[in-house]
């Protein structure tokens, strides 16, 4: 294909020799003059292992030159948008080089005859291309995008020092479309890296490269505070930190990380509690382990506040011990929100085929004597029972025949706190409104 790259920095620059690499006809744009003629001598004009071979090849073959000049777009088949959008002093992301090239790309797609593809790969924020980057360039055409051009939006995952290792070898490769045509050209481009492309909203797509640097910064933030902790008591942290990893099953995993409901049970909320403790005893500051029960009450409190914005007064709530096969109640979620909401003076009945308040004994039978004191006068006999003049359904489990007599009752909104819901079940939500306790800044709208 023919690819212009807009912005030469990091990002652009390793973009426009891999692809030229590939064997399309790459043409970078840019505003300052030292950085295209670097690349017109053959040149990378940043510091980056094995950058400087790969742009001398590709200018040498005719595939990659520069120029300052956006009307270069003219000419070619898919525009990658790849300029800086960097902190401002409050913290809040500066679009103002995207929201420029979005105007002049909009301004010289009357010149062609072809509608351009343009991909956006600089890092902005969720809703970005569809409500500011999409509106600029149709704003500036009088064109509509998914018709007359299309745009996507493209995460890179590109690590300075091993850029290009990166690019070439991608874990994933993810297109971001509000239309599926939009997607067409930039999976071809990109699929030639041989990874399956995955196409999904913009959103979403943006969505992910904030997800991931912002785990990487969770996992070195959560690594130095465990070594804190390890070192002010005389314990070697990279070596119990050398074991951690080594567990792929759970610590380094898919698993946990799977939106849903906030944590419980008996072991997650004693043992970060002991570790703030220890933490306070040893003047050690771990402000990442010291927000874990702070942000795992939030979740739980954001739920009592979705039910009283329906005005429910009864509602229904399935599954109550901290997670599914067991009658472990000790620091359930579930419980704390039927508490939460009981004391919002509304009504809950519930329903948990496997929990008996007359057999719980110990550690669970204090904590619902703590908590939720009637518990035994809220439990149902069946589904049907719980369901019976709810005007809210909190949905706790993902057992399928649960799922699915909750489905079939009258179409009262139901949040689903599991963030579980088989696939299957999924078709039958159409028209409902379902909530996933895990993306509840979505509220209102359908699931």
């Amino acid at each position: 294909m023919k690819v212009a790259v807009i912005g030469l920095g990091y990002v652009g620059c390793v973009t426009a020799a891999c692809l030229a690499d590939l064997g399309n006809q790459v043409i970078g744009i840019d505003p300052v003059d030292v950085k295209v003629a670097a690349v017109n001598a053959g040149r990378t004009p940043i510091v980056e292992p094995g950058l400087d071979e790969l742009v001398a090849a590709n200018h040498a073959a005719g595939r990659l030159s520069a120029t300052t000049a956006i009307e270069a777009v003219d000419g070619v088949d898919v525009a990658i948008v790849c300029v800086g959008t960097p902190s401002a002093e409050t913290g809040e992301l500066d679009l103002r080089f995207v929201r420029a090239v979005a105007t002049q790309l909009g301004e010289r797609l009357a010149a062609r005859t072809e509608p351009l593809s343009i991909v956006l790969r600089s890092t902005v924020l969720p809703g970005t291309t569809r409500d500011v980057f999409i509106p600029l360039i149709q704003e500036a055409s009088g064109l509509t995008e998914g018709q007359d051009f299309f745009v996507t939006f493209t995460p890179e995952f590109l690590r300075e020092s091993s850029a290009i290792s990166d690019f070439q070898n991608p874990p994933i490769t993810v297109i971001g479309a509000e239309n599926p045509r939009s997607a067409d050209a930039p999976s071809e481009l990109m699929g030639a890296l041989g990874v399956p492309v995955q196409v999904v909203k913009t959103g979403v797509a943006e969505g992910l490269k904030y997800a991931s640097n912002a785990f990487h910064a969770v996992k070195v933030t959560f690594a130095n505070e465990i070594a804190r902790l390890c070192q002010a008591t005389g314990v070697d942290g990279r070596e119990v930190m050398s074991l951690f990893v080594q567990d792929r099953d759970l610590n380094v995993s898919a698993k946990y990380l799977r939106p849903g409901f906030a944590f419980g049970g008996s072991c997650l909320p004693k043992d970060v509690k002991a570790l703030q403790h220890h933490a306070r005893s040893l003047d050690e500051s771990v402000p990442l382990i010291q927000s874990l029960n702070e942000s795992n009450e939030y979740h739980i409190a954001r739920i009592v506040d979705t039910v009283r914005s329906y005005g429910a007064k009864s509602v229904a709530q399935i599954g109550l011990s901290f997670k599914p096969s067991t009658d472990d109640l000790r620091e359930s979620p579930y419980v704390k929100v039927a508490a939460a909401l009981q004391a919002e003076g509304i009504s809950v009945k519930a329903y948990d085929p496997i929990v008996d308040v007359h057999r719980l004994v110990g550690a669970n039978a204090s904590f619902v004597q703590a908590t939720l004191p009637n518990l035994d006068q809220m439990l149902t006999e069946s589904v049907a029972d719980c369901l019976e003049g709810a005007d809210v359904i909190l949905l706790g489990t993902n057992n399928a025949d649960v799922c699915a007599e909750v489905l079939e009752h009258e179409a009262v909104p139901v949040i689903d706190l599991s963030g579980m819901l088989a696939l299957r079940v999924e078709t039958a939500l159409r028209g409902r409104d379902v909530q996933p306790a895990g993306a509840l800044a979505y509220t209102g709208a359908a699931w």
